[in-house]
């Protein structure tokens, strides 16, 4: 069973949906350069929300290693922005990262190692992406913002995704979020891709006025996922 994408997606965004079921999924991403210096970064993505002309993902969950990161995601751009630690492995032909938060494991994924550093291929795309955010304790207003992305894009090996063995250790609030995290990437994987030369730009964001998004009732399970 997947898990109910209306229980972490704001009320006021209609869900898009194929047979009740939503598209979700998560990206993790190693800046070598940003605002912050360099940081790891994975965000859970667990929905897609509809505003005419174009639907976007709704991020529950943000998390990455830079203090001064977390904040600005905080009081600027109202996302849920969480202090986490990422620890990286390779074991034979696999590498794995581990996703610490609120004192637990609480996420880790897995593939098989990209040989030959997994090639240069594929179309170079830039791409505007507007973002909803808000609705936090920091930021309870709707906001949007638009972000403008360059890359070259390729199909790659996906991360398999599972909840860490934690055991006695760790804390209550850290195993319940990954119990929460399991949910939510639980689906099925339909695809993959890794986001080459990646230049973002992120703009500032705007308070949603009321009757400015398409309202509506959207459908509550989420069930298929993609990981990138």
């Amino acid at each position: 069973m997947g898990w109910d994408a209306l229980a972490v997606v704001v009320q006021e965004m209609p869900l898009v949906e194929l047979n009740g079921y939503t598209l979700g999924g998560f990206y993790y991403a190693n800046y070598e350069d940003s605002p912050a210096g360099p940081m790891d970064e994975l965000v859970v993505l667990s929905g897609l929300v509809w505003n005419a002309p174009t639907s976007c993902a709704w991020a529950s969950h943000v998390f990455v290693d830079k203090r001064s990161a977390v904040s600005h995601g905080k009081r600027v751009f109202g996302l849920p922005s969480r202090l986490s630690t990422f620890g990286k492995g390779r074991e034979g032909k696999t590498e794995s990262v581990t996703l610490r938060a609120a004192g637990s494991p609480v996420l880790e994924l897995k593939r098989g190692r990209r040989e030959g550093g997994g090639g240069s291929g594929g179309p170079k795309i830039n791409f505007h992406l507007p973002s909803f955010s808000g609705r936090t304790r920091h930021k309870p207003e709707l906001l949007k913002y638009d972000l403008d992305l360059s890359a070259t894009i390729q199909p790659c090996k996906g991360y398999g995704v599972t909840k860490p063995a934690t055991g006695l250790g760790g804390s209550k609030r850290g195993r319940r979020l990954a119990e929460h995290l399991g949910s939510i990437l639980s689906g099925r994987r339909l695809a993959s891709f890794a986001f080459k030369d990646m230049v973002m730009r992120v703009k500032h964001p705007e308070v949603v006025e009321r009757g400015e998004t398409g309202g509506g009732k959207g459908k509550r399970r989420l069930g298929l996922g993609a990981a990138t």
